[in-house]
């Protein structure tokens, strides 16, 4: 559930972004696929960083 949270967001946030930068360059129309493309990628990045990183939670039990 918490990667469909981050997929979720990170779509609207590189949506917003987008349009932004689109609409500083004078585009009349902003790429919808792209921001989409790299909200993925950065899912995918968030969930294997996650898997690396990944806090045990017996040993801080341990240590109190």
């Amino acid at each position: 559930m918490k990667y469909i949270a981050v997929l979720f967001w990170s779509i609207l946030l590189l949506e917003m972004v987008g349009f932004v930068l689109s609409s500083l360059n004078g585009e009349a129309s902003s790429d919808l696929v792209f921001p989409i493309i790299i909200a993925v990628i950065f899912t995918i990045f968030v969930a294997l960083f996650d898997l690396v990183i990944g806090s045990n939670h017996d040993s801080t039990k341990e240590e109190l």
